[in-house]
């Protein structure tokens, strides 16, 4: 019983200093609120993303979201009305904390495409912090550009 417990203790104490961190380098994203699933002509889609970094140097970092489409009518005269489908947003500078909130404003004339139709889409998102980590791609909902 008496060297039990000693190995007992050793192997506690190993286990507790072995747990991994709650925070990691590679910073993770995660979408906390989209302000709309339908965007009315002049509005703004806004979505909160909330991010974690263990360095917490998100900030002058940069979000890239891709938009793709899923409305199946295709865009009419793609010379005139296809957009870009990729951003780069740059992150704005901040204190570092480990967990933060980020948003993301994207306005209606980036939704739009096809000049009559609704235009239906979802976003991905991935973050890359100032010393070049980059997190995993995360996919928001459908979201409308919607026509009046």
């Amino acid at each position: 019983m008496k060297t039990i417990f000693p190995f007992a203790v050793c192997i506690a104490i190993l286990l507790i200093a072995c747990g991994k961190d709650k925070f990691q380098t590679k910073p993770t994203i995660r979408i906390k609120n989209i302000n709309t699933d339908v965007v009315e002509q002049n509005g703004n889609l806004r979505i909160t993303l909330e991010s974690t970094d263990k360095e917490g140097d998100e900030g002058d970092g940069v979000i890239t979201y891709i938009r793709i489409r899923t409305s199946v009518t295709p865009i009419p005269n793609p010379g005139t009305y296809d957009k870009i489908d990729t951003v780069n947003y740059p992150v704005p500078s901040f204190p570092k904390t480990q967990t933060k909130d980020i948003e993301v404003s994207i306005p209606y004339g980036f939704l739009d495409e096809h000049p009559i139709k609704n235009d239906t889409m979802f976003f991905k998102f991935t973050l890359r912090d100032m010393a070049g980590n980059q997190s995993d791609t995360i996919s928001s909902k459908t979201i409308v550009a919607k026509q009046e």
